[in-house]
């Protein structure tokens, strides 16, 4: 029979079940807030998330100490799982502008080759080693104090006690709706962890997708979305005779950075962009994310599907393999109009599951950085885009005359971190800012560098495409603002007061808007006069290219002009973008009815199988 603690076991005992959570969320804090300080008052001001916290790690740390009877091994697991989850989301935070998501545990299989793609920047600061430091003394205190332990009778009954409370809180019930109560509806991740912490963010999000339906019961919707997956699976409608070869170009975090407020240049970085903005159709584009997410934008533009609108946790990048054979998209809208559809991404295939989902919705070929054609030369860390556009070009050049084709292509070349020693000289197009420091300055002049490489690739495209004898139209694009921290780890928006703040939760729409928007123009060398300017969005970009280009359309990219593009330009968690480009949080009872049905339509196509 155990005998009963003496005082000091018991005050160890209490203390250890009392304080190991909150030493354990303050580890984990310190690493994502990377600061040693922060986390004492984000405990203190999130209280509710803090008590949450220590209820559901004490849910699991007292069941396995119930049946292990010892602390060591009732502490380490979760210790050292959330504490490898913190580093994870502040790692893929600082190399990809984006916290770790639910959605990122499918591409788990990918983490040697992705840790391999980022491994110049996974060196762990000062603040996260001392952070592992804390966890690790608090796991060997246990280990090395523990004298006393319980009988096999009490610790069944603490551990079958709390084991019913840890499985109630993987299904719904009082503590998913706790953690949806304080999480307030976050429009991302980021913000979610802000609110609740880097863990706790993600069990949030894991609640927040088991409150979302999976597809629809409405007998009309499903009649509808069959009748349009049918169509897009069909023959198609032949392309006229006249359409033109399309070339679309993603180009990697490009934007005007001239229209930042502040900044000067003695000599303009983007003369081909500027240039060519006078006579062509550009504007505002609408991405999905900003600082990362490349993917995502891509599978919008593709699809017309809205990522927010998708269960927690999904994107549009892992869903099921069968759900992209038979997914509308314009890809394989032009692939049955007779167009040669080519994908070409200058970089590996590893991330957002190119490889896969490329020919599932209609791309006849994919080539990735190792499949160039031509000499491939590195500028910073990444392939040139002065040797992307020639790939693009060589790519152009061994088409088959006897059918038009669409050539996808996404450069890597101003692809983050940006520092004074990403290209080992300066760009020749300085700043001026007296709201920044020199440091400062030579930090912003690395993706002055990497726009002007974009600027004149979109120069050598549009000089090359105006001298072929075939109509040929180009759409080049940025896919998001990119992340770019300054000296102080404060991004260089807010120096610049085009966010007013860090925390995305405190931005009204029109921040949020500018904070999604990046530059597009679309280039034909066939029109007398180019199409109006106007605001474009990663939902509608590909519909409106296809209808700019005169290719018929299906009954899906029928029902989505007719339906929804006619009266919204994005969706976004919280934020609604009417078609006149107006962001609002309270989106209208007719905005709403349309996002609606939106869902419906959307969560029908792709999970009702």
């Amino acid at each position: 029979m155990t005998a009963s603690p003496t005082r000091r076991q018991l005050v160890f005992l209490l203390g250890s079940l009392l304080l190991a959570p909150l030493v354990t969320l303050y580890a984990t804090q310190a690493v994502w807030l990377q600061s040693l300080w922060a986390p004492l008052p984000w405990m203190a001001s999130h209280g509710g998330a803090t008590v949450l916290f220590w209820v559901l790690f004490s849910s699991l740390s007292l069941t396995l100490y119930g049946f292990f009877r010892r602390l060591f091994p009732a502490y380490l697991p979760e210790v050292a799982v959330f504490m490898g989850v913190a580093v994870t989301s502040r790692y893929k935070l600082d190399i990809n502008g984006a916290p770790l998501q639910l959605s990122d545990f499918a591409f788990v299989g990918n983490l040697g080759d992705i840790t391999g793609y980022a491994a110049s920047q996974l060196i762990p600061t000062l603040t996260t080693l001392l952070a592992i430091g804390v966890a690790a003394v608090l796991t060997e205190t246990l280990r090395r104090k523990e004298t006393w332990r319980p009988s096999l009778t009490q610790g069944f009954v603490l551990g079958s006690l709390c084991l019913t409370l840890f499985l109630s809180a993987l299904y719904p019930g009082a503590l998913q709706s706790a953690a949806l109560r304080l999480d307030q509806n976050s429009p991302d991740q980021e913000t979610r962890n802000e609110r609740m912490g880097v863990v706790l963010g993600l069990y949030t999000a894991w609640a927040q997708r088991l409150q979302v339906e999976t597809g629809t019961a409405d007998p009309e919707t499903t009649r509808l979305v069959d009748q349009l997956r049918a169509d897009a699976m069909g023959p198609g409608t032949p392309a006229p005779a006249a359409a033109p070869d399309i070339i679309f170009v993603t180009s990697e975090s490009f934007f005007d950075v001239t229209r930042l407020p502040g900044l000067t240049f003695s000599q303009d970085p983007l003369p081909n962009f500027h240039r060519l903005s006078e006579t062509c159709t550009n504007g505002p584009f609408l991405s999905n994310t900003y600082g990362g997410g490349t993917g995502h934008v891509e599978m919008e533009m593709f699809t017309g599907l809205t990522s927010s609108l998708l269960k927690e946790g999904d994107t549009l990048n892992t869903l099921h393999t069968a759900v992209y054979q038979d997914l509308p998209t314009t890809v394989r809208l032009l692939q049955k109009a007779g167009y040669a559809t080519t994908a070409l991404h200058a970089h590996t295939s590893e991330l957002y599951n190119r490889e896969t989902i490329y020919p599932a919705i209609g791309f006849d070929t994919v080539a990735f950085l190792d499949d160039f054609l031509t000499p491939v030369e590195i500028a910073g860390k990444y392939a040139s885009d002065d040797s992307f556009a020639r790939e693009l070009i060589a790519r152009y050049e061994a088409r088959d005359p006897s059918q038009p084709v669409f050539l996808y292509g996404m450069s890597m070349e101003n692809h983050q971190t940006y520092t004074p020693e990403k290209y080992g000289q300066p760009s020749g197009f300085p700043a001026q800012c007296d709201k920044l420091s020199q440091e400062d300055l030579a930090i912003l002049d690395a993706l002055v560098m990497g726009l002007h490489h974009a600027d004149a690739s979109l120069g050598l495209l549009t000089d090359y495409f105006s001298q072929v004898d075939r109509p040929v139209m180009l759409v080049f694009v940025g896919d998001h603002l990119p992340s770019l921290n300054l000296s102080d780890g404060v991004s260089l928006y807010t120096h610049l007061g085009y966010s007013p703040t860090e925390e995305a939760a405190d931005w009204d729409p029109e921040t949020l808007e500018n904070i999604l928007s990046t530059d597009y123009l679309i280039w034909t060398n066939y029109e007398a006069q180019a199409a109006p300017d106007r605001m474009e969005s990663c939902t509608f970009l590909g519909l409106h290219t296809l209808q700019r280009a005169g290719i018929p359309l299906n009954q899906y990219f029928s029902w989505l002009d007719r339906e929804v593009a006619s009266h919204m330009l994005l969706s976004r968690r919280t934020l609604f973008v009417d078609q006149d480009g107006k962001g609002t949080y309270s989106p209208s009872q007719e905005d709403l009815a349309i996002l609606e049905q939106y869902t419906a339509v959307e969560r029908n196509l792709l999970y009702r199988r």
